[in-house]
């Protein structure tokens, strides 16, 4: 059933793909993270790249930013191409402290929005291009090994997605059409709202660390949609670490 659903959503082009989750374990004011990093999933391959800014006491920022397309296109004398590509900012504003209890441990809770766009190939003369808008919230928890060369971070964002079409060239009437206008119509229903987990693991030096990222996206709300869609954000990156303040 796995395979079933994996051969499936290869051979369609998707509408929605979650970025990948920031959690920036933000420890003190003017605290800096900067991520830049490749991921894929079953459909989708991209790169990202956050910065998280600590401009006040317990007070966080952050702006990301992704580039997704799809992995492979499924041609034939009669389709030539189907594929998705994406762009997509989003910006927050959050919270942070640490616990009282162990001051390893980080809370962090934040709130943003963002914009994007899926230009999808149908064929190789049937496009359209999807706008999207997304609302989340993010609360996390992020521990820092006190030598703090590992860290570990879970995260749990809820994010609500809407799209609108901004342009296409199907042809209501058209045989071969009515199969990417009904996924069409599907899409441009009403507001659909994920759960998307970030489970986060670096290692390294103090500023300077690899991490690996799984950020899996499971349908809350608007279920029976049927949007084509990514099911999971699996990254690799690197993740500097600075602070403004700080006197060497």
């Amino acid at each position: 059933m796995c395979c079933a659903t994996v051969m499936l959503c290869s051979c369609s082009p998707y509408y929605y793909s979650p970025n990948k989750g920031n959690i920036p374990n933000i420890r003190e004011r003017n605290d800096i993270r900067l991520d830049a990093g490749l991921g894929g999933g079953f459909v989708m391959r991209g790169a990202d790249v956050q910065v998280a800014y600590a401009p006040l006491n317990h007070v966080g920022i952050m702006v990301n930013g992704a580039l997704t397309s799809s992995i492979s296109s499924k041609e034939s004398a009669y389709i030539k191409k189907k594929e998705s590509r994406s762009q997509y900012v989003e910006a927050a504003l959050g919270y942070f402290a640490k616990l009282e209890e162990n001051k390893n441990w980080v809370f962090e809770v934040y709130a943003g929005a963002g914009k994007g766009n899926y230009k999808v190939f149908y064929t190789i003369d049937q496009t359209a291009r999807i706008n999207m808008n997304k609302y989340f919230i993010q609360p996390s928890l992020s521990f820092t090994h006190p030598n703090k060369n590992l860290e570990f971070s879970i995260g749990s964002r809820f994010s609500g997605v809407s799209h609108w079409l901004g342009y296409s060239n199907l042809i209501d009437g058209m045989d071969r059409d009515q199969y990417y206008l009904r996924n069409l119509q599907n899409t441009l229903n009403e507001l659909s709202v994920y759960w998307e987990p970030t489970f986060r693991f670096s290692g390294g030096g103090k500023n300077v660390k690899g991490y690996v990222s799984y950020t899996p996206s499971v349908v809350m709300f608007n279920r029976n949609s049927g949007v084509d869609r990514e099911y999971v954000n699996i990254s690799l990156g690197v993740r500097l670490t600075m602070n403004t303040s700080r006197k060497k």
